[in-house]
């Protein structure tokens, strides 16, 4: 089993479009757990699953199964535990290795070929358990200044977070990518320059369709009309998996 995060601290990331479309793109093929940290539940709406209100994804911190919070979604192959919303994590004092121990003891990596994890744009206990888990992380980033500089606080956290076990492998994704937008080539050339080539993926383009998916509850990825979205997060996922592999 691969366990793959996407995490960025920065807001307005494409990060629940980027872990519904990847989580449902390697469903048609494999057995996949979709987990939403996110108390938002953008991610749980994407795959046509409402946000919890009693059993969800952070029942984890209180105590729960995470296999009790399984649910079915729009995919047969794809599993979520939905966000719970309205948790508060600052009412707790110490949820360190939770979401750990709940992998371990229920076996969870016998059942799945790949977990997703949506995070929230926060550093706490939450991304930090996320983190505790992740083979792979994935920072989707739109690529402006301030992308960039959301980049580079991403990877000191997850560094910061790993400093006792091995780190685990990190990807950068440009989303909301316009080629013919300087700033886009800049900031991108940035994030390469910094990090190598090898660990910036091939960028998601403009397509309001992915904003769209939402409302629909059916991932782009999954719909029958072709679109330049449901291409571009094809390729990446395509090319993810080659190099995590």
């Amino acid at each position: 089993m691969k366990c793959i995060v996407v995490s960025n601290r920065k807001g307005g990331s494409a990060k629940s479009t980027t872990a519904v479309s990847l989580a449902s793109e390697l469903a048609k093929d494999s057995s996949v757990l979709l987990i939403d940290l996110d108390t938002q539940g953008h991610a749980t709406l994407g795959v046509g699953v409402d946000i919890a209100e009693k059993n969800g994804a952070h029942s984890v911190f209180l105590g729960s199964n995470l296999s009790e919070t399984f649910l079915h979604s729009v995919s047969e192959n794809l599993t979520v535990s939905p966000a719970l919303s309205f948790f508060d994590v600052y009412e707790y004092s110490d949820l360190r290795g939770v979401l750990k121990n709940r992998f371990k003891k229920e076996k969870i990596a016998d059942f799945f070929d790949y977990v997703i994890i949506d995070t929230a744009p926060t550093f706490d206990a939450l991304l930090k358990n996320a983190l505790e888990v992740a083979d792979t992380i994935v920072i989707p980033f739109v690529p402006h200044h301030l992308g960039v500089v959301a980049v580079n606080q991403m990877v000191r956290a997850i560094y910061q977070t790993s400093s006792k076990r091995e780190v685990a492998e990190v990807y950068m994704l440009p989303v909301m990518y316009n080629p013919h937008i300087n700033e886009h080539q800049v900031s991108v050339q940035k994030v390469r320059d910094a990090y190598g080539d090898e660990k910036v993926m091939s960028p998601i383009g403009v397509d309001i369709k992915l904003a769209s998916q939402f409302e629909s509850a059916l991932p782009l990825v999954l719909d029958s009309k072709r679109s330049k979205g449901q291409k571009d997060y094809k390729k990446f996922t395509l090319d993810l998996i080659k190099r995590i592999s």
